[in-house]
């Protein structure tokens, strides 16, 4: 292996067990985290633009900035400054070298970036170490924080790249005891006791007073999983901003509490009354807000602990979420479990209420959808006694009452099955059957034509008919499922069925595959199937579950359906382009997958667009269906309008609920509830 190959080899080693770490206390926007310069075309001028880029976006996102140097280092004689020497570096020539302490000075000084931690794996590493003056003076009045690990010493050289590739297998295996996060101090003592022949240095430096953590490098993979114990990332960037208008006199909450929120909430009125904050005074009021807003998220999370506690998971709370507007559904984390509830709850308070509204109102609809979802009583004392403590019993009656409306619109669904088709074109029959709580209670069917008017003209009668027997039950009649042969998927919108009205103005429409109602025997397997598909989806803890087909898969449909009997699609499937060859292989997919996803003809769903699914997808299809009726009113310029150019077949367990249910006595026998 040459020398290139094995700078290669481990900084890739080091990048990607960081990258594999996501680095949880950086921004989820810089999603391309780690940046490898490596080569003959790596310059002074390259490395030197390269990092400041770096702290540039790292500034921007508030994000600790972690850089790696590795490779050749210089130092003049009698003075321990490191050089990095790129490409185009001369021996014995400083200025044509990078001056690592300098540039982790101004990488440091940058605005609004959380701190720098710097890996130095070079000969003379620790020259490394930046004039301390520098961190302690510059633009941002000193508070600045760096922290290095470095492989050898100021006068030492550094072999083979080992301290790179320790680190990395380090990072992997985990440090026992060393708590939640791996620091660099913990990280020097291990390395110490592997690296021979080297002296493994580290300093750190730390002038922000407001700052809720010191620097850690990861996630420590030993550690046990301890409940994360203070705000979430959103909390601590308003709170951190709103204690520096207050001054130094008030100190960061610790431990996390209500009590130390109490506390703060007093120190800062204090400050306040005597006029001595350092801040303008409707930034005094915002302090004291956001410390009330923390203090409620505070005491919800341990209300729902304790209430709802066993029954709480990652998809319940991702399903409880309310409607938001795009701007803040962009700001929905990809985390997990306790921390995305602190993370949802902060999300909530704190940043999804507009001007004159209820900082309550979004919070008290997704506590009541998650008591409802996971079938606990509203009605309890323990949950009015939480919603008076935030100041919210008028809030909480009103997601009770939304609460009651929604599941109330949930309860009935009509199903229009066109399965009757002839020849691969429009049936001559309609089947229609109407749903209470999932449980078939009227059903008809319905002669007509073998035309798309005829079709759509008794479409209309089956919504008249489905509502005459809603009014019955007194319920309103919201759900519509269209089940379509393959051979109309491609040719036919049903939600565009015009009876003087939209069929999709008044009414969420689903489009369904009606083979799933009655299998034939070849594909007796197909429900189980997308039973198994839908369960894998339900597991993807963060964005949507969807695999990205290119049009040369829908080209090749031998090998597609190959893939797909080796199960290597099993989840949602979409296409960012119109196949040609899409109706080809339309039934090869319907039957292995749970929903299909395609463009509008002459439409592109980009990879930007692709992401509204990872905000929207646990309001999907009746999002999908929103934007259509959207679209045909003009459209409002939010992204999500942009649902509206995509084309689905869906299936969930509702549908493959009522599919089981043609199995059944009452489907053979034709009888109902």
């Amino acid at each position: 292996m040459g020398p290139l190959d094995a700078l290669e080899d481990a900084a890739r080693a080091l990048g990607e067990v960081l990258q594999h770490d996501e680095l949880g206390h950086c921004a989820p926007a810089l999603a391309d985290r780690v940046a490898l310069l490596y080569g003959t075309d790596v310059t002074q001028a390259r490395i030197e633009a390269t990092v400041r880029a770096a702290a540039r976006r790292a500034g921007e996102a508030g994000a600790t900035l972690v850089l790696a140097f590795l490779g050749h280092g210089m130092a003049p004689p009698g003075r321990p400054d490191l050089y990095l020497m790129g490409a185009d570096a001369q021996p014995e020539i400083l200025s044509s070298a990078v001056n690592v302490g300098n540039l982790l000075v101004e990488a440091a000084e940058h605005p609004g970036v959380n701190g720098v931690i710097g890996l130095i794996d070079t000969c003379h590493a620790a020259g490394a170490v930046p004039d301390l003056k520098a961190l302690v003076a510059g633009v941002r009045g000193g508070r600045t924080r760096v922290s290095l690990l470095m492989a050898s010493a100021a006068e030492q050289p550094a072999f083979d790249l080992t301290f790179s590739r320790q680190l990395a297998e380090l990072l992997r295996q985990g440090v026992p005891d060393a708590g939640k996060h791996a620091s660099v101090s913990a990280l020097r003592d291990k390395l110490r006791h592997t690296i021979i022949g080297q002296d493994v240095v580290s300093t750190e430096h730390d002038g922000d007073h407001l700052a809720m953590q010191g620097l850690w490098l990861a996630h420590n993979s030993c550690h046990a999983g301890a409940d994360r114990t203070g705000p979430g990332a959103l909390g601590a960037e308003d709170l951190k901003a709103a204690l520096e208008t207050v001054g130094p006199t008030v100190a960061w909450p610790q431990p996390w509490s209500l009590a130390e929120l109490d506390r703060l909430r007093h120190d800062i009125q204090t400050v306040k009354e005597s006029g001595t904050g350092i801040g303008p005074m409707a930034l005094l009021h915002r302090a004291v807000h956001v410390v009330d807003g923390l203090r409620i998220c505070l005491a919800t999370q341990s209300f729902l602990a304790s209430w709802a506690g066993s029954e709480l998971t990652t998809q319940r709370l991702r399903r409880a979420l309310p409607a938001l507007p795009a701007d803040v559904y962009a700001l929905v984390p990809d985390t997990t479990g306790t921390v995305l509830l602190t993370d949802l709850l902060e999300l909530l308070v704190l940043r999804a209420p507009r001007f004159g509204d209820s900082r309550t109102a979004l919070l008290t609809k997704f506590v009541a959808a998650l008591g409802a979802d996971a079938g606990l009583d509203l009605s309890a004392s323990e949950v009015a006694t939480w919603a008076d403590a935030c100041g919210a019993r008028i809030e909480l009656n009103d997601a009770q009452e939304a609460l009651a409306r929604g599941m109330a619109a949930q309860r009935l669904r009509l199903v229009v099955s066109l399965h009757a088709t002839v020849a691969d074109d429009w049936p001559e029959s309609l089947s229609l059957w109407l749903l209470d709580g999932g449980t078939v209670c009227e059903r008809a069917e319905v002669a007509c034509a073998p035309t798309q008017a005829a079709i759509e003209a008794k479409l209309g009668e089956a919504v008249r008919w489905g509502r005459s027997h809603a009014r019955q039950r007194q319920a309103p009649l919201k759900h519509v499922d269209v089940a379509v042969p393959t051979a109309l998927v491609l040719r036919w919108k049903p939600e565009e069925t015009d009876f003087g009205v939209r069929l999709g103005v008044h009414h969420d429409v689903v489009v369904r595959w009606s083979m799933r109602l009655n299998p034939p025997a070849h594909l007796w397997w197909i429900n189980d199937h997308a039973r198994a598909g839908l369960e894998k989806m339900s597991a993807c803890a963060a964005g949507a579950p969807v695999d990205w087909l290119a049009d040369r898969d829908a080209s090749q449909p031998q090998d597609l359906a190959e893939r797909l009997r080796a199960g290597r699609y099993t989840r949602a499937v979409g296409f960012a382009q119109r196949p040609a060859h899409l109706r080809q292989v339309m039934e090869l997919l319907l039957a292995y997958v749970p929903v299909v996803l395609w463009p509008e003809p002459n439409r592109e769903f980009s990879s930007a667009e692709q992401s509204l699914l990872d905000l929207f997808w646990d309001q999907l299809p009746a999002h999908m269906a929103e934007a259509y009726r959207v679209r045909w009113q003009g459209g409002c310029g939010a992204p999500s309008d942009r649902l509206a150019d995509l084309r689905s077949v869906w299936h969930d367990l509702e549908w493959l609920d009522f599919c089981s249910w043609f199995d059944s006595n009452d489907a053979v026998h034709g009888s109902v509830s």
